[in-house]
């Protein structure tokens, strides 16, 4: 696990001179602080910082072919490369080093570009051809690693994380209005695009070319190339099964110590007991809580499973003012605001596990995989509410929806029954609609920018014609809210920490399968995750597989009525706030007061104007 930098000069004679690297490599320490590495070759710059994992003597990057004409800096890992490196070796490669790396120059050397086609993992990769002046960028297939750039007629700047690319510009990058809409909508940043006026996102399954000074970005791999497969509900669970041993079992690999995040959830304990089957060592876990917070406090099931395999278990409690003291740190390391408390907790519990182990494995992308969200459940009610409600006089409508319009969450169900799925879905995090963001924006061009929220949403539900409601919900999560969110938090706050997090519910073998299963083995009635559900019965106490979901939970309702409230609202009241500008004052203080007295929860939406703003005093003033 490392992080990449990386400066091509285009339309220009000048050189890339070594401090630019270093540079950037310097805000890259907290990915890497085992090792730096810098190549310089006229026109373009390579840099690395290294986390030691795999093969801890060799492996330093950036890595050189024996002939000096390819050059690889990685980020991630390639879990089948020891597989790849037979197969190549059998074709007469010769190796010096027993890391990935080396596998990758050669299976390029091999393959060309479509050596990404055989790697297993999760990975931002840039590959230098010398002989062809070619670079190419690629990104894992989930995008469980990120990939951020800047693009234009001079220059090209990429690297893991967004602070490097903007000390190699020559000016600081403006806000990206068209941006604020898809914040405020699902509560981060979907798609190519970020809240830095162009710095871009190399997309999940895309590669990146540039070659005689033209650019080219495709995709190589997408969900969903097979809607249905064809196994009896035994044979699914059985292959399942095999998939998810297999994927944990590869993400065990590793020259130093590793353990698992156990929230006490479904997800995080299934991927401890396939360990413990996996390990003849005690697997070390790590959970969260919060003193005095029995509704959000998962340590009790997290002890469960701690108990039920006999873990070396360490846990952490989160107290409201460490949370309000972090949420600089949060923004400081997402780079671009993010809707999920959850960050804070995620990266005090990392620093907690950096002190026992250099990797960790977590049970993200189970529930999209595997449907286990409650909306998915909701979602088909609203439609057939829908049905009926779109015949309803407009002057009717108008009314309800002033009636209902004191109240955010009926003013949300109430603009959602008036649309068709395909423009009502927009990812599990959907929060603001349409009649919410009248009255919360005071800025004309913010508001009209949410139709290309609508279109950017509408587009990846219909994007496969042929699935079914469940398989299009669940591939619009696997492409937005996965990706820009949940995988940013998880990354950015482990590598905060100088820890490696592996994801194996995301191997893109178990997820092609996951989701090309019928509708009926994912999502049962009101028992979503249901094939994980049944894997569990021989495998988790039982009171694990039938509890509540609870996700990752922080109890930020209580705070931002209690500890947190004052400070809160002096920082979105400020008449000098970023937010003064494009939202409407009075909107704000009645959010604030609503919330404090408890009419409903509106925690989300004022923590989501916080984080905007503490992100714009950290980057813009």
């Amino acid at each position: 696990m490392c992080g990449i930098n990386g400066i091509l000069k285009r339309n220009t004679s000048a050189n890339i001179t070594e401090d630019k690297i270093s540079t950037m490599n310097k805000k890259l320490i907290h990915r890497g602080p085992d090792a730096e590495g810098i190549f310089i070759n006229k026109d373009i710059g390579l840099g690395h910082r290294r986390l030691k994992i795999i093969d801890l003597v060799g492996g330093a990057q950036p890595m050189v072919s024996d002939d000096k004409s390819i050059v690889v800096i990685f980020n991630g890992e390639i879990y089948n490369f020891k597989e790849i490196r037979r197969h190549l070796e059998s074709k007469g490669y010769v190796f010096k080093s027993k890391s990935d790396t080396e596998t990758i120059i050669y299976a390029y050397v091999e393959y060309g570009i479509d050596c990404v086609a055989h790697f297993r993992g999760m990975f931002g990769i840039a590959i230098y051809d010398l002989n062809q002046k070619k670079l190419t960028i690629l990104r894992d297939r989930l995008g469980i690693k990120p990939v951020y750039y800047y693009l234009d007629e001079n220059i090209l700047v990429f690297s893991s994380e967004i602070k490097p690319i903007i000390t190699a510009l020559n000016r600081k990058p403006e806000v990206h209005l068209d941006s604020l809409d898809f914040y405020m909508s699902v509560g981060y940043v979907p798609g190519e695009n970020t809240l830095f006026d162009n710095i871009k996102k190399l997309q999940p399954g895309h590669l990146l070319t540039v070659q005689n000074n033209q650019v080219t970005i495709k995709q190589y791999w997408d969900l969903y190339q097979t809607l249905s497969a064809q196994y009896s509900f035994e044979e699914a669970l059985t292959r399942f099964e095999e998939l998810a041993e297999e994927s944990v079992k590869l993400r065990m690999i590793s020259d130093v110590p590793l353990g698992a995040f156990l929230s006490g959830g479904l997800d995080s304990s299934m991927i401890v007991a396939l360990m413990s089957r996996l390990s003849d060592n005690t697997v070390k876990t790590f959970s969260v809580g919060y003193r005095d917070q029995p509704e959000a406090n998962e340590l009790a099931y997290a002890r469960i499973v701690a108990d039920h395999y006999n873990t070396d278990h360490h846990e952490f409690l989160l107290e409201p003012l460490d949370f309000f003291n972090s949420l600089e740190t949060l923004v400081e390391h997402t780079e671009e605001p993010i809707i999920e408390s959850a960050g804070v907790a995620l990266f005090q519990l990392s620093q907690l596990a950096r002190e026992h182990v250099t990797v960790i494995l977590s049970g993200e992308g189970g529930d999209e995989i595997l449907a286990g969200y409650p909306l998915y459940q909701i979602m088909p009610k609203v439609d057939r509410l829908h049905r009926w409600v779109r015949h309803f006089p407009a002057p009717l409508t108008q009314r309800i929806g002033h009636y209902l319009s004191a109240d955010e969450k009926r003013t949300k169900y109430w603009d959602w029954l008036q649309l068709p799925q395909p423009k009502r879905y927009q990812s599990i995090s959907n929060d603001v609609t349409s009649s919410i963001k009248r009255r919360m924006y005071s800025d004309p061009q913010v508001l009209n920018s949410q139709t290309a929220t609508s279109r950017y949403f509408e587009t990846l539900y219909n994007h496969h014609s042929r699935g079914t409601d469940l398989q299009k919900m669940t591939y619009t999560d696997i492409k937005s809210w996965l990706p820009d969110d949940l995988l940013v938090k998880a990354d950015k706050m482990t590598m905060a920490a100088s820890l490696e997090l592996r994801v194996p519910f995301l191997d893109h073998k178990l997820v092609e399968f996951a989701t090309s299963l019928p509708d009926h083995y994912r999502l049962r009635g009101k028992k979503g995750k249901y094939l994980l559900k049944e894997l569990g019965r021989n495998l988790l106490p039982h009171e694990i597989i039938h509890r509540k979901k609870k996700g990752f939970p922080v109890p930020i309702n209580a705070w931002l009525r209690g500890p947190l409230y004052d400070r809160s609202a002096e920082i979105l009241l400020d008449n000098s706030s970023f937010n003064s500008g494009y939202f409407n004052k009075t909107y704000i203080e009645n959010m604030l007061r609503r919330h404090q007295r408890g009419d409903e929860d509106l925690s989300r939406r004022i923590f989501s104007l916080l984080n905007l703003e503490i992100w714009h005093r950290n980057y813009f003033q």
